[in-house]
């Protein structure tokens, strides 16, 4: 009787997992007909995730299956980008004022697209769609408060949020973009510290 249980409970976390996983999978591929980020881009910044959680592990209490969940979810923090019209979306110069706010609306629309396939896939429940939901709705997040969607400061910004920003940031400044040279390692890790100094970053 104990081994059935046993079985029926690892059962139940494999199903869970594999849910989990599909969901991720089935957003990532909505992402994907945008072309808003490179896939390189996004797998990269995946692992740096990973890498940062992995050092916070013991200070943080992180379990190894959060670790892996981050990992899994990094890629959609930007999935509200669907949503943003591609005159703003692909714009190579600045954007002005109305366009800024409007890509700011990512974040929201972006829990709005996890809501749907949360509870399309019945995944209300479990902490990890807690993790998925907090990295996209806040990591524009910013230490000062001066981030959106909600204006959140310090340790009011959840940590997967917070993990994300740092991995994206690396990623964006230390590679090549069509408008700018790649960043060595210690360049982009004295500008992290800087914007950290400046609670721009987290």
């Amino acid at each position: 009787m104990i081994a059935s249980l046993i079985n029926m409970l690892i059962s139940s976390k494999l199903n869970l997992v594999h849910s989990i996983t599909a969901s991720a999978q089935v957003t990532q591929e909505f992402a994907n007909l945008r072309d808003f980020e490179t896939g390189a881009h996004l797998e990269r910044m995946a692992h740096y995730a990973r890498l940062i959680a992995c050092e916070l592990q013991q200070s943080h209490n992180l379990s190894d299956e959060s670790i892996e969940y981050l990992y899994l979810f990094a890629p959609l923090h930007d999935i509200g980008k669907i949503g943003i019209p591609d005159r703003i979306l692909f714009k190579s110069g600045r954007l002005d004022a109305d366009e800024r706010r409007s890509m700011e609306t990512h974040a929201q629309k972006g829990m709005e697209i996890l809501q749907r396939v949360v509870g399309e896939f019945g995944l209300e429940g479990p902490p990890d769609s807690a993790m998925m939901k907090n990295l996209v709705s806040s990591h524009h997040e910013k230490l000062d408060g001066s981030g959106y969607p909600l204006g959140l400061r310090g340790e009011a910004i959840p940590l997967e949020a917070r993990i994300i920003a740092v991995a994206d940031v690396l990623d964006a400044l230390t590679s090549h973009r069509r408008y700018k040279e790649a960043w060595t390692m210690d360049l982009a890790n004295a500008e992290l510290d800087r914007l950290v100094a400046a609670g721009q970053c987290c």
